[in-house]
């Protein structure tokens, strides 16, 4: 029943911005492409363009191995849209890109919490801008059922590094979007985990100070779009061996509050409708 109720609340947000995806798709989608059952409460479906081209890329034979998680807070649809030359080498690092509409409200732990079980925030239990321990079953849980080794990094005290705990997985909480960035890309050299999550508060916080298009938040839209992309060439360097995924993950957008801050949580497109990115790369001897 669940289940079904998060997907009932998924579609009702396709259905009012006309998006064949939601954010709830992510998780049952990379379980898929690793051959991982879902957790237990997820609602959400695959996305079988993203399957499609894993199974022509590892002819049916292989699943995915390694996976790396960038999490670029508050970088929507509307921010593509401004921001075209950041997002234009986001889209050509990754090749698919999957527009998707969030959940309400629109803010960052109730999205997260979404991304990251597949349920919906009536079924997972953040309901408004709050940072308790999810009690659904997760990605990260049923990761670490199958043997897989994963790390959460995340700036102390978000919702990235909160909300999550609990599970058998490392948490690494830093001081700073560089710290984390550096450690995953640390990660990546030393072949550590099989699933990495990084975080970016960089461009929502900016945002919310100054405006969600002022010259400080398009600094950080362009910084997110070369982490991206660094993170495929460290990738390619030392994972060539595995059949691999790099996806950039979005929980909201954002718009203007006045002419010098910004804010979301509001059922509106600028708000409700992103964009996630997937770049598939088979094993190569």
């Amino acid at each position: 029943m669940q289940n079904q109720e998060s997907t009932a609340v998924f579609e009702e947000f396709q259905r009012q911005y006309n998006t064949f995806y939601s954010i709830g798709d992510l998780t049952p989608t990379l379980c898929a492409l690793w051959g991982i059952r879902e957790p237990a409460a997820c609602g959400g479906k695959t996305i079988a363009p993203v399957l499609d081209q894993a199974d022509k890329l590892m002819d049916g034979l292989g699943k995915v191995e390694k996976t790396v998680l960038f999490c670029a807070d508050a970088l929507g649809n509307a921010q593509k849209e401004y921001y075209t030359e950041a997002f234009e080498k986001i889209r050509k690092v990754a090749g698919f890109e999957i527009k998707s509409t969030a959940v309400m409200p629109s803010v960052t732990p109730v999205c997260f919490g979404t991304i990251f079980s597949g349920a919906a925030p009536c079924v997972h239990g953040i309901m408004k801008y709050e940072k308790p321990v999810l009690s659904v079953e997760t990605l990260f849980d049923v990761f670490a059922e199958s043997g897989k080794n994963v790390a959460i990094i995340a700036v102390n005290e978000c919702s990235i590094d909160k909300i999550f705990r609990q599970r058998k997985v490392d948490y690494y909480s830093v001081r700073t979007d560089e710290q984390s960035f550096q450690l995953a890309r640390r990660f990546i050299a030393e072949d550590t985990y099989d699933l990495i999550l990084c975080y970016m508060i960089g461009y929502d916080a900016a945002m919310h100070k100054t405006g969600p298009f002022s010259e400080t938040a398009a600094a950080q839209a362009k910084l997110a779009a070369e982490r991206f992309s660094q993170f495929s060439e460290d990738m390619e360097t030392y994972w060539k061996k595995y059949n691999r995924v790099l996806s950039f993950v979005v929980d909201h957008g954002g718009h203007s509050v006045d002419e010098q801050h910004g804010g979301h949580g509001e059922n509106i497109p600028e708000d409700m409708i992103v964009n996630h990115y997937y770049r598939i790369c088979e094993k190569s001897c």
